[in-house]
């Protein structure tokens, strides 16, 4: 579908229901939008119906005024027929966790009227520790996700054949936090430590890590972590899990000094360098609704590339995110949004100058990093496991990193 131009913890957990009921409120209110804009199309086409009988001949007008009319008739209404906006396609489209600065490229695309531009009505789903993004894209019950690569993978193996059609973040921007106290410098350290992990695709590339820097996933007490920082603070764990758009900026809020107070382990430390966030459908919606594929991933990177491109916006997607869930903290979204447009700029994107690439080599790291920790029983066929033909589609004013 081509593109038109235009003549909480740092996170509270907003309750799932209250983010659709702000997201259907957004709906309805671009609705009446449409209405409007449909009413004012028809009423200016009736005027110029009525001023087009005027002629250089007033009298010879007068007499053919009646014929003129019936043959405008016909035309008129081809003509409204031909001007009536298209119905939207109606669409769900999961989200990697509850409503937070992570998607405010996709509630920029809402807001900002990207999706419906490509002729979809998008309702965002926000996602959460029991949202089972690839069973309910099975169950028809959403159309499109976000997911990093290891989801797609495990997935897969559990015959549930998502497949990436389009990349945001381009190095995940999952690690690991130690406190300095426990001497822990680097994964190496990690033999015997008591270690905290969010289960269920969050652990694949602090695990795939400390496999890479010598150890055996065997060699380090995993410990399932609350959504929160909790048992950091408290000292139960020797290390815990953190984003880089939020549980870092709360242990920082809350006085500790990285480097003096904490020791920050990533997967790039020791060369592994894995895609984060991408954009995932079914299978089959790629082979029978590739239009509908086309314009979600271009509205979702044109979202972003837009909540990138200035301060402003940035402020502006970050209260998008608000919006839908007005018990965030604002200065703490715009903070998520700032690393977001960080990690969807690095890599693969900073050497072609834009966002959205989905890369093998990566994505073959990903597949490999999840198979030596056992998360996968054999190795992923890497190749049929996303598509880059969508993104290579999407204009490129809106892919341009035009930020540092």
């Amino acid at each position: 579908m081509a593109s038109k131009k235009k003549c909480q913890s740092g996170i509270d957990r907003v309750p799932i229901d209250e983010g659709n009921r702000m997201t259907k409120q957004m709906h309805t209110g671009r609705a009446v939008r449409r209405i409007l804009i449909t009413t004012g199309l028809v009423g200016s086409m009736m005027l110029v119906a009525a001023c087009g009988g005027s002629s250089d001949s007033g009298e010879a007008a007068g007499e053919s005024a009646p014929a003129a009319a019936e043959e405008a008739a016909p035309a008129e209404t081809a003509a409204s027929e031909e001007e009536a906006p298209a119905e939207l396609i109606p669409i769900k489209y999961v989200q990697p966790w509850v409503i937070q600065g992570e998607s405010a490229g996709q509630f920029a695309a809402v807001r900002e009227g990207f999706f419906a531009e490509e002729g979809l009505d998008v309702e965002i789903i926000p996602g959460g520790p029991d949202v089972r993004a690839g069973a309910l894209l099975a169950s028809g019950s959403a159309d499109f996700a976000v997911m990093n690569p290891a989801g797609v993978y495990t997935n897969r193996q559990e015959d549930i054949p998502v497949v990436g059609v389009g990349g945001i973040n381009q190095a995940d921007g999952l690690f690991i936090m130690c406190k300095t106290s426990t001497g822990i410098d680097g994964f190496e350290d990690l033999a015997g430590k008591k270690v905290g992990i969010w289960v269920g695709g969050g652990e694949a590339g602090i695990q795939a890590a400390t496999v890479k820097a010598g150890l055996a996933v065997e060699d380090v007490e995993w410990l399932p972590q609350k959504f929160s920082m909790e048992e950091f603070f408290n000292d139960a764990f020797d290390c815990a899990s953190a984003t880089e758009w939020n549980e870092k900026h709360v242990v920082y809020k809350e006085g500790y000094t990285a480097g003096t107070d904490v020791n920050e382990l990533r997967p790039t430390d020791v060369g592994l360098f894995l895609p984060g966030d991408s954009i995932v459908t079914l299978e089959s919606t790629v082979a029978e609704r590739p239009e509908v594929v086309q314009g979600l991933v271009t509205g979702t990177l044109r979202g972003w590339q837009w909540v990138c491109s200035s301060e402003e916006n940035r402020k502006a997607g970050a209260q998008y995110t608000v919006d839908a869930a007005p018990d965030l903290d604002l200065d703490l979204q715009i903070i998520q949004v700032n690393e977001m447009c960080s990690l969807m700029s690095q890599g693969p994107a900073a050497e072609a100058g834009m966002i959205g690439d989905m890369v093998q080599s990566s994505w073959q790291q990903s597949a490999d990093a999840a198979l030596a920790i056992g998360q996968l029983e054999q190795p992923a066929d890497v190749a049929t496991a996303f598509s880059d033909q969508f993104v290579a589609a999407v204009p490129a004013d809106y892919r341009k990193i035009t930020w540092q």
